[in-house]
């Protein structure tokens, strides 16, 4: 490998680790001593996770994006060029970069089929519109990563053949009555899909009118509806991912979307505290609880990512395989073999010695692991998900985050949900865990993947068991 004549510029501690120990080091902004050009440095930074994977079926990803942070709170986001990149050091085996179109962040994942820990050193050029407020002299960069799996493009089923889905707004075809006609297919990315007691339409039923939505409307092609390729995060947000999140934004900002203001949140597994003038988790790979949607819209624009819709959710779960009664995400009836649970202490936890370096095929209704190996699914927290039960969710496009937020810390992308700002568009998937001791119901903590009683309803502030995680389009390949 060429060695490269750097000049450092500013060196940068913030390391982001994760349930996956997911992290980044030794990241800074250099100049190639023979270059003229300052206004486009480069950013150096080592990339590393464990047990990444790439088979037949899929892989997992890094999802990488960067920030200049003030010591004094407030961050721009670094947009990055994809015509400059340089592996220093291809690890195990040699991997991809994609750079995402609109330079928010990249993608990188293995090159070729590998099952084992990953490290790579990676150098490139950011983007000269990077520049224009803030100098790579006098800010520091934070580069953050999140482990993501990849979704491949294709066809699936909604819904359940089991009758008693039907009592939790399970989806189904409609007969011209509104009664059920076997179960409903995704078949193409451009698929418009009528809601309603209509024959071939996509309908489910629901008696309790807070959570029914309007049970009505036209879902129209631009809705992201989960047949084309899309990354989702691995795992829901941790504590610690929020922490950094919280540490670059301003004051104002930070004290919109700190979760630990209220009564009873050290005692159901929150961690996060400030300490002179900053945010720390206590347990950082914990689930981030006690996360409204406001919450996770901004964290998802900040990282450059977009809110999942409950039609990805199903596809996440599911794949392409045809739904079983009673199907939770590991695509077996049972949660009786489940090995990975919230222990008395508030963490999330393999037991009997588990390893995730373990996990395959044939068990993953141990790990609680999806079709695709996406974690946690059901059993853990609620996920926020966008709905086709109202015409606010039905007028998502997908737009992803730019990685900049309102002065309030709000998303500012105008085809999202709003939350608290108004009524309607999002819904909860999956189950949620409250507290040791609690009762089991036939949807909660571990739901089977077609139950949505919640799945239109979008009430609820804070809680101990809600959370979020993201999403975002697949670049082309």
């Amino acid at each position: 490998m060429k060695k490269l004549n750097l000049f450092l510029v500013a060196l940068v501690c913030p390391v982001l680790l994760s349930a996956t120990d997911i992290k980044i080091e030794n990241d800074y902004f250099s100049h190639n001593s023979r270059s003229r050009d300052n206004r486009e440095p480069h950013v150096v930074f080592t990339v590393s996770w464990k047990n990444a994977w790439r088979n037949g079926k899929n892989h997992d990803a890094a999802w990488i994006f960067m920030k200049f942070v003030n010591d004094g709170g407030g961050y721009r986001h670094i947009y990055l060029n994809p015509n400059d990149i340089e592996i220093i050091d291809d690890g195990p085996v040699a991997p991809i970069v994609q750079v995402s179109e609109d330079k928010t962040g990249m993608f990188i994942y293995p090159a070729s089929n590998y099952r084992g820990d990953v490290s790579w050193r990676i150098k490139m050029k950011v983007d000269s519109s990077t520049f224009i407020r803030f100098n790579p002299g006098s800010a520091k960069l934070k580069t953050s990563a999140i482990e993501m799996v990849y979704i491949p493009e294709g066809g699936f089923t909604l819904g359940d053949p089991d009758e008693r889905a039907l009592s939790f707004s399970s989806f189904f075809k409609s007969d011209a009555s509104g009664n059920p006609d076997g179960l409903y297919k995704i078949t193409s990315e451009d698929q418009e899909i009528k809601v309603g007691p209509e024959r071939g339409a996509l309908y489910y039923t629901s008696l309790h009118k807070p959570y029914q939505g309007d049970m009505t409307g036209t879902v129209p092609a631009s809705f992201p509806n989960g047949y084309s390729a899309f990354y989702i995060m691995k795992y829901e947000t941790s504590q610690g991912q929020y922490t950094d999140f919280l540490n670059t934004l301003s004051g104002g900002q930070s004290q919109m979307r700190a979760p630990h203001g209220g009564k009873g949140y050290y005692k159901y597994r929150g961690t996060i505290k400030i300490k002179d003038d900053k945010f720390y988790a206590g347990k950082p790979a914990r689930p981030a609880n006690y996360i409204t949607w406001d919450d996770g819209a901004a964290f998802a624009d900040w990282a450059g990512l977009r809110p999942m819709t409950e039609l990805e959710f199903t596809k996440a779960s599911r794949g392409p395989g045809e739904p079983i009664p009673h199907e939770f995400p590991w695509n077996t009836d049972s949660k009786e073999q489940i090995l990975r649970r919230v222990n008395l202490e508030g963490d999330l936890v393999l037991l009997n010695g588990l390893d995730e370096s373990q996990l395959n095929d044939q068990n993953r209704d141990q790990f609680g692991a999806s079709y695709y190996w996406v974690m946690d699914l059901a059993g853990s927290l609620w996920e926020k998900c966008v709905t086709i039960g109202h015409d606010i969710g039905r007028a998502y496009k997908g737009s992803h985050g730019d990685g900049n937020l309102t002065g309030y810390g709000k998303a500012n992308n105008a085809d999202w949900p709003k939350g608290i700002d108004e009524e309607g568009g999002y819904g909860y998937r999956g189950g949620g865990f409250y507290y040791n001791g609690g009762s089991n119901t036939e949807f909660n903590p571990h739901s089977p993947i077609a139950y949505r009683p919640f799945g239109s309803w979008a009430g609820g502030t804070r809680s101990v068991a809600y959370s979020q995680r993201y999403v975002r389009t697949a670049p082309k390949r």
